[in-house]
């Protein structure tokens, strides 16, 4: 497997220049450590059966997170170790063009652990050939993009499962030890069912020499857990998720220390300030996570930051509100003017039910925008020359012509590129949507469509004709 990950490496090293597809295998933005072996194992499948040779297309497993945040995950760089694999022979998303591979029609990709892409990575949508995910269905499956989701403990089973199923002989110690690794943690922590239970005792019985679960999963939680000698920065980045929407960009974040804490640490709200800086955030909510003597159940609670006044208010009260899911919410004192704190009085209350609640509330709050003035009221005429002037700008900037539409138009566009729904104008007109019988994920009308991936969905149509004949 180590060859295949130095091919891969030294291949992206060169911009993969020349006419050759590239069958990327991408994980989620949190780059966890289940999703990171979930796109090596993947990819690695893949170069070695029919479903990835077919063509000739490249196979390249891509971390989804930049190469220099990855000294952060301690647990997966212990793993990796234990396994025999640098990390010099990864690849990561800041050394891969997939915009311009997309542009010149030569990408394909693979999804594992999620199973949408973020908003910023939308537009690559019509080059999504497979999805491979545990969590709870957000996409529909078709004839000519395969969804696999099933609710186990964690996206290396079902790598597991798909590897000794079509292609055993593949697995050797060195990638069985990595699979095995995800499993003994994430089952541990989430209670797995009879699925993970299996590939568990087929690892082990196929492997006896490899390390005791207990031991195992000691080590790599002591490893993810251990906060000494990071700043507040690198302990938010650490476990980081971005919400964007309507010109506002949220970061979410679990941190594995009590409230009090991470309330104490020295000079909290500048460091947050530096951070929110630095990466462009107009908020911050760290989700802290600690243990007590009293419960086994995990304690969860809130900070959220935010130099704006407006958008602390805005985003409290987003949370406080909520019903469906209800954040089961209640203020708690904070040291800090720009910090409000909270106790989740749900212990299971997890960072997952929280996105959708801001994903919901910054659409809101767009379309809100769109139809009312910032007062409530309707929007001025200096309102809407204003959001003119910013969407000239930035429409100058990705080199649109944007003058055949009304200012209005131009808001409402601006409005959609922040989601990441774009569309397209022609002469003043929208694009078609896609048919509901065409072969690609968006309208070939529109000049993204993506032939690469097109063939590469018919050969993987002929992969499962050849193992079902």
């Amino acid at each position: 497997m180590e060859d295949f990950l130095w091919r891969s490496s030294a291949a992206a090293t060169t911009s993969f220049h020349g006419d050759q597809s590239v069958h990327v295998v991408l994980g989620s933005e949190s780059c966890d450590l289940d999703s990171v072996v979930s796109s090596l194992a993947m990819a690695y499948f893949l170069s070695r059966t029919s479903s990835g040779l077919s063509g000739s297309s490249r196979v390249l497993p891509v971390l989804n997170i930049p190469r220099s945040q990855f000294h952060l995950r301690a647990d997966i760089l212990l793993l990796l170790r234990e396994s025999g694999i640098t990390t010099e022979s990864l690849v990561f998303r800041d050394q891969v063009d997939l915009d311009r591979l997309h542009g010149e029609r030569r990408l394909v990709l693979t999804l594992v652990d999620h199973s949408v892409l973020q908003s910023t990575d939308s537009h690559l949508q019509g080059a999504v050939v497979e999805v491979i995910d545990h969590h709870q269905p957000q996409r529909t499956a078709s004839f000519f993009c395969p969804v696999t989701v099933e609710t186990v403990a964690s996206c290396a089973t079902l790598v597991t499962e798909r590897i000794l199923s079509s292609a055993p002989e593949i697995l050797d110690r060195q990638l069985a030890l990595l699979l095995y690794g995800v499993m003994v943690v994430d089952s541990v922590h989430q209670d797995g069912g009879g699925s993970d239970r299996q590939m568990l005792q087929r690892l082990q019985k196929q492997f006896p020499d490899l390390p005791h679960g207990d031991a195992l999963h000691t080590s790599l939680h002591t490893a993810k857990f251990d906060l000494s000698g990071l700043s507040t920065e690198n302990i938010l980045l650490k476990d980081m998720k971005l919400v964007a929407g309507d010109g506002m960009r949220v970061a979410v974040s679990s941190v594995f220390m009590s409230l009090e804490s991470f309330l104490h640490r020295k000079n909290l709200q500048q460091e947050l300030q530096d951070v929110c800086l630095s990466h462009r955030l107009d908020a911050v909510v760290a989700m802290t996570i600690s243990f007590n003597d009293q419960s086994e159940k995990p304690v969860r609670q809130l900070a959220l930051y935010s130099q704006s006044a407006q958008y602390r208010r805005q985003i409290s009260h987003a949370l406080l509100n909520s019903r469906s899911p209800s954040c089961c919410l209640s203020p708690v004192s904070s040291p800090y003017k720009d910090i409000l704190a909270y106790h989740l009085s749900d212990a299971l209350a997890s960072r997952r039910k929280l996105l959708p609640v801001l994903t919901h509330f910054l659409s809101d709050r767009w379309q809100r925008d769109v139809h009312c003035g910032a007062d409530g009221g309707e929007e001025s005429e200096d309102h809407l020359d204003q959001s003119v002037m910013i969407s000239e700008e930035s429409s100058a900037d990705d080199g649109q012509d944007v003058d055949s539409a009304s200012g209005h138009q131009r808001w409402l566009q601006l409005g959609a590129e922040d989601h990441g729904m774009a569309e397209e104008q022609t002469g003043g007109r929208m694009m078609p949507p896609a048919p509901m019988n065409s072969l690609v994920d968006s309208c070939p009308l529109d000049g993204v469509f993506n032939q690469e991936a097109l063939l590469e969905k018919f050969r993987w149509m002929g992969g499962v004709e050849e193992e079902d004949g």
